[in-house]
């Protein structure tokens, strides 16, 4: 966060217009200084991942953000990123959220457990059909992994791949970032069905590996 403040003006984006002040903070700084391109890159990757480890909400608007200054060539390191940051998230409760698991949310937890249990057969399909939905509390589902059976490998690449839809389609409206007047523009009946058609096949495979396995 220190590495935030070393660049006049950047701030954490709260807002949509914030993302849209950073953009053209970021843009100035990369234009007017030799090391501006390389410092602006990894202050944006360590604060993707910083995100991410911690859950912090607000991707969406570092997506945004991404999608205009570098365009869908980031979507590969954003993909990486958010694997490799809920991974770190997997590894902290692991070693010391279990307490915390068991007495804040038994109930999820006992429910997330039985799930992986009836899927385990098919459990990459099953963790990639729970990434690829674009609804489900991925938060919830990094906290909990550790402690119902979910192997770290396989986390992590249905992580990496599962949002694989919903970066493409953020990081593609972030292109077009300065046309966006409210987020509510981006999660328009075209951006969700956009993000359902790229998930249909996983789904199809999940859903034949069940009627396979009966």
């Amino acid at each position: 966060l220190a590495l935030v403040t070393s660049i006049p003006g950047l701030r954490l984006p709260a807002s949509l217009d914030d993302a849209k002040y950073i953009v053209q903070v970021l843009s100035d700084y990369t234009h007017n200084n030799p090391e501006g391109h390389t410092k602006t890159f990894v202050i944006f990757t360590l604060l993707y991942l910083w995100k991410q480890t911690f859950c912090v909400p607000g991707s969406i608007l570092l997506n945004l953000i991404a999608g205009a200054l570098y365009g869908m060539s980031t979507i590969p390191l954003l993909c990486f990123l958010t694997a490799l940051g809920s991974t770190l998230c997997y590894y902290i409760f692991y070693f010391a959220g279990a307490d915390l698991l068991e007495h804040y949310i038994p109930e999820r937890l006992d429910q997330l457990r039985t799930q992986i249990d009836e899927n385990r057969s098919r459990m990459f399909l099953y963790l990639l059909t729970l990434r690829l939905f674009p609804f489900a509390p991925y938060w919830l589902i990094n906290i909990v992994s550790p402690f119902v059976g979910v192997p770290v490998w396989s986390f992590f690449v249905t992580c990496m791949l599962g949002i694989i839809p919903y970066n493409f389609v953020t990081v593609e409206a972030g292109k077009m970032l300065s046309q966006v007047e409210e987020i509510s523009d981006i999660f328009n009946p075209w951006f969700i069905f956009k993000l359902l058609a790229m998930s249909t096949v996983p789904f199809l495979l999940s859903f034949i590996g069940k009627r396979k396995s009966k």
